[in-house]
């Protein structure tokens, strides 16, 4: 295999290719985009999904992308939760939105997280009803916890 010149820093040591322009560069040039980067990467567009890109391609493809994860994910660091049994404090709000679902957490602020993040992609700063469980997973003496929860999320604003 002939080695090409890295279309960023011009050294003669590449392997990797861009997934967005197939330009050749080096390691230390890339940028990987993998589950290990974004604590929620299943959440993330196909069009950066555990992918690699070359400099310029990051910039124009992928960056904007995880801006705009990012912000989710401070948005969702905001979201007011109010339980299910809380029924006196969000009686008169109106439920428009389809409840969230998220199954197969490993605990119960992931769960939590994972449903504000969602909201707050749905454009939502708020979520009613929230009910989280937990199951016992496995087999034989070998188990753990696996967390799964509901809610929904509502604008505030609107009352019945």
């Amino acid at each position: 295999m002939k080695k090409e010149d890295c279309q960023s820093c011009f050294k003669n040591k590449t392997a990797i290719k861009c997934s967005e322009c197939e330009d050749p560069t080096c390691k230390s040039c890339s940028y990987f985009i993998d589950d290990t980067v974004f604590e929620f990467a299943e959440l993330l567009p196909e069009t950066v999904k555990d992918k690699t890109f070359c400099t310029a391609c990051y910039h124009k493809v992928a960056d904007p992308v995880l801006e705009q994860y990012r912000e989710y994910l401070e948005r969702a660091k905001n979201v007011n939760v109010y339980s299910s049994i809380q029924g006196t404090e969000t009686g008169l709000i109106k439920r428009i939105a389809k409840p969230i679902v998220i199954k197969d957490c490993a605990d119960r602020e992931e769960t939590l997280m994972r449903m504000a993040f969602y909201a707050a992609q749905k454009g939502y700063d708020t979520l009613v009803d929230v009910d989280i469980k937990s199951a016992k997973v496995g087999k034989g003496t070998y188990k753990k916890l696996m967390w799964a929860g509901t809610g929904i999320p509502v604008d505030p604003k609107i009352k019945k």
